[in-house]
């Protein structure tokens, strides 16, 4: 009994996602979700085959030194889709299952959207100029997957939700996370956290008050509506 009662929280955080899948379909539920997940299969194949290493890695092999010219730097958008380790695609798929759909059926699409892509983008340019900054010259490696999305949305996903248990479920993703990527990643993990949260917080506190306006998704699903 106890045990279940520990556990609640597995069930409870995804209830608004379970509503809107038994409304709409799970795919319409988190649409941006299963998206990003469907896009970063797609790449990630793309990139093992002879037919579309190529074009991967004009649009999506994001490097540091990208950043000193144009048109590479724009490589750091499509940076997420682009995941080059078999253990790396199944944790996309495993957070997409956890993290991303549970918070866009609770937050929204949009909010989501602006949630990861902060998540990667400001983490990502930051220490890629600290790179710079400090290897002159060096060849960076690649700096590409979702883990730095992932990181942000399961913030978001914490401080929304303001639960411990979350919290708990959260850190250890974040430590799986930490051991299966490079050491780079982590000082961008870490800005990935602190972004999440920090949009988390701004986006709350301006529904709390009223200045963001409530979509009818998250008005039909009550735990959406964060406690007054």
């Amino acid at each position: 009994m106890r045990a279940r009662l520990a556990l609640r929280f597995l069930r409870d955080y995804r209830a608004p996602y379970r509503a809107a899948a038994l409304r709409v379909g799970r795919w319409r539920a988190a649409p941006a979700s299963w998206s990003l997940l469907a896009l970063s299969l797609l790449v990630s194949l793309a990139w093992r085959l002879p037919a579309g290493h190529r074009a991967v890695a004009v649009c999506c092999a994001y490097r540091a030194s990208d950043l000193t010219g144009w048109p590479q730097a724009a490589r750091v958008v499509g940076s997420p889709f682009l995941a080059v380790r078999a253990i790396e695609i199944t944790w996309a798929v495993v957070a997409t299952w956890l993290l991303l759909a549970p918070l866009e059926a609770t937050i929204g699409t949009r909010r989501l959207l602006l949630v990861g892509g902060l998540g990667n983008l400001f983490p990502s340019v930051s220490i890629g100029l600290a790179f710079l900054a400090t290897h002159p010259g060096a060849a960076a490696p690649l700096d590409v997957g979702p883990s730095a999305v992932v990181v942000a949305a399961g913030a978001a996903l914490v401080v929304w939700s303001r639960s411990l248990g979350i919290a708990a479920l959260y850190l250890v993703g974040v430590s799986v996370d930490v051991l299966i990527s490079p050491d780079l990643a982590t000082a961008e993990h870490l800005l990935a956290l602190a972004t999440g949260a920090g949009v988390a917080l701004i986006l709350r506190h301006g529904w709390s008050l009223g200045l963001i306006p409530v979509s009818r998704k998250a008005q039909a699903c009550g735990p959406n509506s964060p406690p007054k």
